[in-house]
């Protein structure tokens, strides 16, 4: 049985589309990653869905609208490292915070100079650049993102709210950068890791500038935040207040795509690979040779695999199956 909930703070008035968090309504009992995963899962997929988040993850953003996009998230990432290096004493903040690797800020001014042609990733040289004027002043919903975290970020009692963002924020650099790294780096033509190292981790443990995270590692990175956040967030108050501010900055999310300019029928351009009797993605592998063959030379095209293997890695298959996830495309269609 979980404690009686207080009232919520002022804080807690999110618009009324954001699912409010009661002991009814979630198992506040679970820890705070578990809890999280759960209980945003609706406004999760409702951000990936939205027509910038399709063009961003299906390659078909203009080049301008993506250097657009790394405009916004760079203001993101400066006002929340700088609300998270303030409060890093505290006791939510401190088990999640580590700048030697989490920090985006100046990995992003980086790809920015590269994709604007600037001479220095120095925000002063690349802010005077006329693509970067013509962005300001800040969209409307780039202003209320800011105005929320800074509003947080002053208000002691709120600190703890601080953990929604940086959930939202690293862990979906952690889960699918790699992903859309390589997406970026086709639709963009771009070679040796130019305007891609915002996607780039350093290892748990090792020294700042040291070599990037392999896979294997950014899954310990993401366990290693799952563990900070369950140690900081312990309290049902705090639980929900975080799940709730979490459920907010995904619509937060979903507005900021709005902003890209996406021609129409631009974010579904991939093939579709029939399957028939299919309802789920994961009843691909059991539906045939036939179709799992075509799945696979999908995956292998797609992912840059080579084909020169006459046998079907079940490793291709849950890279493919997972590549699509990730996507949202719906790459295949479900007859």
């Amino acid at each position: 049985m979980t404690s009686e909930l207080p009232s919520p703070s002022p804080f807690s008035n999110p618009p009324s589309d954001v699912i409010p968090v009661t002991s009814e309504s979630f198992d506040l009992s679970l820890p705070t990653s578990a809890l999280l995963r759960a209980a945003t899962a609706a406004a999760h997929q409702s951000a990936e869905t939205s027509a910038g988040a399709k063009g961003l993850l299906g390659g078909s953003l203009p080049k301008e609208e993506y250097t657009k996009f790394l405009f916004i998230i760079w203001h993101l990432y400066d006002t929340l490292e700088t609300a998270l290096d303030t409060h890093a004493s505290h006791p939510a903040i401190t088990p999640i915070y580590n700048p030697t690797i989490l920090r985006r800020t100046d990995s992003l001014s980086a790809d920015i100079a590269f994709f604007l042609g600037a001479n220095s990733s120095d925000p002063v040289v690349w802010q005077q650049h006329p693509q970067y004027v013509s962005f300001l002043p800040f969209p409307a919903p780039v202003q209320t993102y800011l105005s929320r975290i800074t509003s947080i970020a002053s208000s002691p009692s709120e600190v703890h709210r601080l953990v929604a963002h940086a959930y939202v924020r690293y862990l979906g650099d952690l889960s699918g950068g790699q992903f859309i790294k390589r997406i970026v780096s086709k639709a963009y033509n771009l070679e040796d890791g130019e305007g891609t190292s915002f996607f780039e981790f350093a290892r748990l443990g090792g020294p700042a500038g040291g070599d990037h995270a392999a896979s294997g590692e950014i899954i310990k990175l993401k366990q290693w935040f799952r563990e900070g956040m369950d140690a900081g967030v312990r309290d049902d108050a705090e639980k929900r207040a975080v799940v709730e501010e979490a459920n907010l900055v995904f619509k937060y999310n979903e507005n900021l795509f709005e902003l890209l300019n996406v021609s129409e029928g631009e974010t579904d351009h991939h093939p579709k690979i029939r399957v028939p009797g299919a309802k789920c993605p994961r009843q691909v592998v059991g539906s045939g040779k036939e179709s799992l063959v075509r799945f696979v030379d999908w995956a292998r095209r797609e992912l840059s695999l080579p084909s020169r293997a006459s046998f079907i890695p079940v490793s291709v298959v849950l890279i493919g199956l997972s590549y699509l996830a990730l996507r949202s495309l719906k790459a295949i269609q479900i007859l």
